[in-house]
């Protein structure tokens, strides 16, 4: 058994009895009305409503002006008034005109001839004219790229011998008395650094403040990644500076990492010490990203997205609740709700990311997005505005419109991931599906 995954999967459980119980009231499931006619220009979300673009999923077809104006042409015909777009990249590039990181011209083994020099910038000025909110994405700890046939690529790689040391380590579920930096296992794509170093945060300040500064015209920033890696192998935050890290925060003697993962893989006696530490690291990073957007762009808003399950989060550090939420349970501590950094963010992204729709499709599960998006009070508690957001990939048509429905009724906003997968026709119309949720969401009057 991979103990650290049942230590989780216990600990979701608990949130979702409770969560599935607070959702018991809300209104029965209905089905939006679909329409057979194309329904382009005939509605608009008075809410704000998002297409999310991914980098890595659009990077040929996004080459060009021509294929971007159509794309934003087509977002805004379906209703929508705001795009995320990836700014920073996970692999630590940037797509936008920066003075200290490489342009992305290159993502993974993907690499694009573009007819422009600015992405972000034309997107901006693209969107301007459409009359289109545009929020820039940042990855915030990622910064690198790696595959099992020996790729390695990005800002880490370009940098290793300054960055080498400064990456996550997460301790092995077979043996947890070893640790392993993610650099050197393959299966993560995705190569992290950790918050826990000045470095690794004055990257991320810098990048941040070097968007809001030449990019005024930007809606908001969105911090993506904000988090320690899945514990996929063994837990992330395991690293020496780490357990040092963990001594300063508690005023405590350095423990051992089997006082925090047992030798069995177990939970240790620090463990839930360990768990706030972690999440403390990653609140306090968010902290200083707000001070230094709002010094720069006091209008600019600081959005973030995250699973809208709230009882998995403490596994990577991301304690999105209010500081007035106290939860229970064994991975937490009395004090632990002072790492929630809801009164950090102007907008809260919930992703809603779940084939479920309502309620009905999944009786006594968290796991619908009608669940999340009448739930994420409980935990956000005022502190912030929240958009409930979807996951194009697992839903057809009509449930992307009764999902859409959802966002704009239950929440003050809505997202949809992602641009390539709405495009998608393997699965229908989703771009009807969308602008058919927008329309029953105006016509309900719970938009107001």
């Amino acid at each position: 058994m991979n103990v650290n995954r049942h230590i989780i999967a216990l600990c979701a459980l608990a949130g979702s009895i409770m969560a599935a119980k607070a959702a018991d009231d809300v209104s029965a499931a209905f089905h939006v009305e679909r329409h057979d006619a194309d329904m382009r220009g005939t509605a608009v979300a008075s809410k704000p409503a998002a297409m999310w673009i991914d980098t890595e999923a659009n990077f040929d077809r996004l080459a060009t002006k021509a294929n971007i104006d159509a794309e934003l042409e087509r977002i805004k015909s379906y209703g929508m008034n705001m795009v995320y777009v990836d700014a920073k990249a996970s692999n630590g590039y940037a797509l936008y005109k920066s003075d200290f990181l490489p342009y992305c011209n290159q993502f993974g083994p993907l690499t694009a001839e573009r007819d422009y020099d600015d992405y972000l910038g034309y997107i901006i000025e693209k969107s301007r004219e459409l009359g289109l909110d545009v929020v820039a994405s940042v990855c915030v700890t990622g910064w690198g790229y790696q595959d099992r046939n020996g790729l390695k690529q990005g800002y880490v790689f370009d940098h290793f011998d300054e960055w080498k040391d400064k990456v996550q380590v997460r301790n092995d579920n077979d043996d947890p008395s070893l640790t392993v930096p993610i650099t050197d296992d393959l299966s993560q794509s995705l190569v992290t650094l950790d918050p826990i170093y000045p470095e690794v945060q004055d990257l991320v300040l810098r990048t941040c403040r070097e968007l809001v500064t030449r990019y005024p015209g930007l809606k908001g920033i969105s911090l993506d990644y904000p988090r320690y890696n899945n514990n996929d192998g063994g837990w992330y935050g395991m690293s020496d500076d780490n357990m040092k890290g963990y001594a300063r925060y508690w005023n405590e003697a350095v423990p051992s990492r089997h006082e925090i993962v047992t030798e069995t893989g177990g939970v240790g006696p620090k463990f839930s010490k360990w768990i706030e530490y972690r999440s403390s690291v990653i609140t306090d990073m968010l902290a200083k990203i707000r001070k230094e957007v709002k010094t720069a762009s006091p209008e600019c808003e600081i959005h973030l997205w995250a699973s809208a399950e709230w009882s998995s989060r403490f596994s990577v550090g991301q304690n999105w609740a209010s500081k007035k939420y106290k939860p229970q349970g064994y991975a937490y501590t009395d004090t632990y709700s002072r790492t929630g950094f809801a009164d950090l963010l102007d907008v809260f992204v919930t992703g809603a990311y779940t084939e479920n729709v309502w309620n009905a499709d999944a009786p006594g599960s968290q796991w619908t997005v009608e669940n999340f998006c009448s739930t994420y009070k409980d935990y956000i508690m005022g502190d912030c505005r929240c958009y409930g957001s979807i996951a194009a990939y697992a839903l057809d048509p009509s449930q992307i419109a009764d999902a859409t429905y959802i966002c704009l009724t239950e929440t003050d906003g809505y997202m949809t991931f992602e641009l390539s997968h709405v495009n998608n026709p393997r699965h229908g119309d989703r771009w009807q599906g969308t602008i058919d949720g927008i329309i029953a969401a105006e016509k309900s009057n719970k938009t107001k």
